[in-house]
């Protein structure tokens, strides 16, 4: 078994299938899993998951995600919608709270220059990107329910 998890370079794929389970989990150097492969071109079974999120006010919330965050939002209505940008999905479903203890990450080709592209839309951040010890170069916003949302990209290994 081969693992594969969207946005990984695949130098750093790991096979699995005769690997010892605390040895194939957890890197003892480092702590940690190391990252996966990017995912198949061409999948077998699955094409792509999406969080629904509930939100009380799905067109603002919708109009938040493609005025702010660049995404596009052509389907839905004062109860349901999607946006999306590139292969990625969020949905949104009308409710009466606002979504809790959910936080999404998408990872993304070129951390710094989208940085850039949602400041100038008017994004509030709490600090630019930053290179984490976990290899990946990352920043968050919240949308207008609270949500975070992290934006990362692997660090290049030189």
């Amino acid at each position: 078994m081969v693992c594969h998890v969207q946005g990984r370079p695949d130098s750093r794929s790991r096979d699995l299938t005769n690997a010892e389970p605390d040895k194939a989990a957890i890197n003892p150097i480092e702590g940690f899993i190391p990252m996966p492969a990017v995912p198949s071109s061409d999948p077998k079974q699955f094409v792509q998951g999406a969080p629904v999120l509930h939100v009380p006010d799905v067109g603002a919330t919708a109009a938040f995600y493609r005025d702010v965050l660049g995404f596009t939002w052509d389907f839905g209505d004062e109860t349901y919608a999607v946006v999306w940008r590139d292969n990625s999905a969020v949905h949104f479903v009308r409710d009466t709270g606002s979504p809790k203890g959910v936080h999404l990450f998408q990872w993304v080709k070129d951390i710094d220059s989208y940085y850039k592209e949602i400041i100038g839309r008017g994004a509030a951040t709490a600090a630019e990107p930053k290179d984490q010890p976990y290899g990946i170069r990352e920043f968050g916003v919240q949308d207008i329910n609270g949500v975070s949302i992290v934006f990362g990209q692997d660090i290049e290994e030189e």
